[in-house]
């Protein structure tokens, strides 16, 4: 597979403006047009992705790749997006990367903006089955006692209200788990407000922090554009 990958010199201590789907102030997505720099994480690990998707994203900005497995740290941008994959297999690789798993980290908690899906998400976590992670999220990362978990999903914007034809869907299938702890720290959101294709409510949770928004759903935002996804979070 050729994947692409960007040479960078990012300095991820970068402090970008808060989106107002987390923090409630600055400006939105759609409101900086086609100027935003999008790095999307593309290797082995990390290669679930819909084209449709990748060019809607293309239409806010600048798309470009990297490797969490081989680069030594992310490159510079206005949005992190770390897709779905399998970063269990390769979880020892992804340790060993310290200085990519630490860029990272100090991306987001210097408020850059990340959306992560399911194997993304779980790079995000302290660990996968006590192997260190990126520690954005205190949660344990397990495939013990796995399970699939399958479903079509939808996102119910207003918590649960009446559906409206243009929200967004997607789907879950993994058979990990997280592990949270029994209270979540402060300053991380546990939001649940998805439901099944039959329009019943499922306990998939999506986990905000700073600027970070992730869970286990793959979203499909290629016919109503990501920007607008991030409105129906918000609610």
């Amino acid at each position: 597979m050729n994947i692409d990958v960007m040479e960078n010199s990012s300095d991820t201590k970068k402090v970008t403006t808060p989106l107002p789907l987390w923090e409630g102030q600055g400006v939105g997505l759609e409101g900086l047009g086609g100027g935003l720099s999008i790095s999307i994480a593309k290797d082995s690990a990390f290669n679930f992705t819909y084209r449709a998707n990748i060019d809607a994203l293309r239409e806010l900005g600048e798309v470009t790749f990297f490797s969490p497995l081989n680069d030594e740290r992310m490159p510079d941008c206005d949005l992190l997006y770390l897709p779905g994959g399998y970063p269990e297999l390769f979880a020892s690789d992804l340790t060993n990367n310290a200085s990519m798993r630490e860029s990272i980290k100090a991306f987001a908690e210097n408020g850059g903006r990340i959306f992560a899906e399911c194997g993304g998400f779980m790079y995000l976590c302290n660990d996968i089955d006590g192997i260190p992670m990126c520690g954005v999220f205190p949660f344990s990362a397990t495939m013990m006692d796995a399970k699939l978990h399958l479903g079509y999903r939808q996102l119910c914007n207003t918590k649960l209200s009446t559906l409206n034809p243009k929200l967004a869907k997607g789907h879950e299938f993994h058979y990990s788990s997280v592990i949270e702890p029994d209270t979540l720290p402060e300053g991380i959101i546990k939001e649940q407000f998805q439901l099944s294709a039959k329009g019943q409510p499922v306990d998939t949770a999506l986990y905000h922090y700073k600027n970070v928004l992730a869970g286990y759903t793959h979203w499909y935002w290629a016919e109503t554009g990501f920007a607008e996804i991030m409105e129906m979070f918000q609610g």
